[in-house]
């Protein structure tokens, strides 16, 4: 019999299925999921032989926090299938919903029992012990008076058989710990797992699928619907090549969820997408703005309550009032949606535990070069930068940085676009020397009616690069930055011109670049004069 796609019909164009028989398949999977930033949507499949006529297709144990508003059904089966609605019944009782839960407790009341023998155990061997100790008293005689004579020729056979029992019970005691010990770091594990994925409800849905079959047949059905208490987060491995100038860098997914279900073989698939942010732009309503007006006597605590609420209204109608935060974040995740379909069918249980997946690896062009602030730390550092030109953005998250194959640290960065640039800092770069020297900091006044105070300061930056290849060295010092205009700085006659300044829209932030060559040196001399009235006071000056 020829299988179609099976067609949602609408409601009203079927027969009522007040009278449906009720279908319980043997078995339903899990069959794939996707999982968002913040939720999961996973499809269930069930397949069934399907007599003909309207019935009513039950799916049960279904995770009580499901998102009901998200549960739809399709499927495939005999022509003249067609689906009416799904609804969904909950289902109360003092069964733990999680087949996991279940088995977990189970687990758990054995190895119980299985400790309480072994306490059993250990009272025996303790009694065993207290006797061995008092036969250690008896290998004696009575004489003819009545009182008891060691006899002197049983002390060997009493030694060894004490000795043996003592030894023999030592050791069971000994086993018996090391067992006990074992049983109790299962047991920990075992509650530790079960307070990750218990949800402390009881109770679950079962999802009922109306059908109507005009023929007999085989039928799938897939039943798809969201939950919480999944998600995923982005990782990034970059490994810089210090030969090549190449980054290898991987792209993989966290992935946990606690949701009451284990996903059991399933094709996973996760998504920067974010249903939970809503499908359409918020509205904007008018912002009133008038003269205030005094309020009249016989209705001040009216009028002042309106007026209070219109304020409130305002500010939260007002573009200033907005946190840009959230604007930003917003912009940044709408910008895009991408899919990863993790490769084969993988396992992922409710227990909240943390699955890695590799998502993709691309080797990436960079240029290397080394930068230092020694005003702060005379250590120069290796940076690798990248022109970024994947085919699809990249999460903000973090990136864990290796230095041909030795780990050197991590830093968290932004989204990344394709098209835009991202420098990666691989830790010192001990190949390059540099000194930091204040060569003066003199003080003195100027002018003749309106004197000032001048400070005037020098320093002398030597870089050396023992490199055997040439290098590009950036250099960043600062200048103070005046808050008040009687405060006039300025660069030093002699100070070698900087390449930038204000610096990534740093006030004061100087730049010097220069591409060295191997075993090249390299001066830098930098000064500044700092002058204010002299009947003020500038802290640091």
């Amino acid at each position: 019999m020829g299988r179609i796609p099976l067609l949602l019909s609408p409601l009203l164009l079927l027969p009522v299925f007040a009278a449906a028989d009720e279908l319980s398949p043997e078995s339903n999977t899990i069959d794939s999921v996707t999982v968002y930033l913040d939720r999961a949507e996973v499809t269930r499949r069930v397949e069934l032989p399907l007599p003909a006529g309207a019935h009513t297709v039950l799916i049960p144990n279904l995770p009580a926090q499901l998102f009901e508003a998200s549960l739809r059904a399709s499927g495939r089966g005999p022509a003249g299938l067609g689906i009416a609605t799904v609804e969904t019944r909950r289902e109360f009782g003092e069964k733990v919903a999680a087949e996991q839960e279940r088995r977990l407790r189970q687990q758990l009341q054995g190895l119980n029992d299985e400790k309480d023998k072994l306490l059993g155990q250990r009272q025996a061997l303790d009694t065993q012990a207290k006797f061995i100790e008092r036969l250690a008293s008896l290998p004696s005689e009575q004489d003819d008076s009545g009182n008891r004579v060691f006899a002197p020729e049983k002390w060997a056979t009493a030694w060894e058989a004490i000795g043996k029992g003592m030894s023999e019970t030592n050791l069971a005691r000994v086993t018996l710990r090391q067992q006990q010990s074992e049983l109790d770091e299962k047991i920990r594990k075992i509650e530790q797992d079960l307070r990750q994925i218990q949800t402390g409800r009881r109770d679950t849905l079962t999802a009922a699928i109306q059908v109507e079959a005009k023929q007999p047949g085989k039928a799938t059905f897939d039943l798809t619907y969201q939950l919480g208490n999944a998600s995923w987060s982005p990782s990034y491995d970059a490994a810089l090549d210090t030969e090549t100038g190449e980054v290898t860098l991987t792209q993989a997914a966290h992935v946990r969820q606690r949701s009451g279900e284990s996903w059991e073989r399933a094709k996973v698939t996760v998504s920067t997408a974010r249903p939970s942010t809503g499908a359409a732009m918020p509205e904007l309503h008018p912002w009133w703005i008038d003269f205030q007006q005094p309020p009249a006597p016989l209705l001040r605590e009216s009028r002042a309550k309106t007026l209070q609420d219109n304020e409130m209204l305002a500010g939260a109608m007002a573009p200033e009032g907005e946190p840009a935060e959230m604007s930003q974040a917003q912009t940044l995740t709408s910008d895009f949606s991408v899919r990863y379909a993790i490769p084969g069918r993988v396992t992922i249980p409710a227990d909240n535990s943390k699955h890695r997946f590799v998502l993709n690896r691309q080797t990436l062009k960079t240029e290397l070069q080394a930068r230092s602030a020694p005003r702060l730390d005379r250590r120069a550092f290796l940076y690798a930068e990248l022109d970024y030109q994947g085919e699809a953005p990249l999460l903000p998250g973090p990136w864990q940085l290796q230095r041909d194959g030795t780990f050197v640290g991590s830093q968290h960065n932004p989204a990344l676009r394709p098209g835009e640039t991202i420098a990666l800092a691989f830790g010192a770069d001990d190949a390059i020397a540099i000194d930091y020297q204040q060569l003066s900091d003199e003080r003195g006044k100027q002018g003749l009616i309106n004197r000032a105070q001048n400070v005037q300061r020098s320093y002398r930056i030597t870089v050396t690069s023992h490199h055997t290849r040439k290098l590009p060295v950036s250099i960043f010092d600062q200048l103070p930055v005046s808050r008040d205009e009687s405060i006039k700085v300025s660069l030093t006659k002699g100070s070698t011109p900087p390449s930038g300044r204000d610096v990534n829209d740093r006030p004061g932030v100087l730049e010097w670049t220069r591409t060295l060559e191997a075993n090249e040196g390299w001066i830098i001399d930098f000064g500044y004069q700092v002058s204010y009235p002299q009947d003020e006071k500038v802290p640091g000056f």
